[in-house]
């Protein structure tokens, strides 16, 4: 099965599936209610990456990429653990998002 590029539906869907809202989608981002993760698409609908919140626990990022990778594999979509990410106030009403790479990788 062929997945289209950028298969935000399917991802929506997984999500639920797991207990989790989209609550915006931006360009190749997908931001997860109250921050805990956050998806971003690969070149191909099949592939998504995992980025956890530095306010997200180790033991916490952990369960929920196996969550969403479980059900991601359903759907014929390889979920790949990329690291850490920081959302923080930036200047005016702006966000400024950082990612981190993780030491251990």
């Amino acid at each position: 099965m062929t997945l289209p590029y950028r298969p935000l539906g399917v991802v929506k869907q997984l999500l639920e599936e797991v207990g989790m809202d989209i609550t915006y989608a931006y360009e190749d981002l997908v931001f997860i209610r109250h921050n805990p993760c956050l998806l971003q698409f690969g070149r191909e609908g099949e592939m998504l990456f995992f980025y956890a919140s530095v306010e997200t626990g180790a033991a916490k990022a952990k369960e929920l990429f196996s969550a969403i990778q479980a059900k991601a594999l359903g759907q014929g979509i390889t979920l790949v653990y990329r690291g850490r990410y920081r959302l923080s106030q930036a200047e005016g009403e702006c966000l400024s998002l950082e990612f981190i790479e993780d030491a251990e990788e």
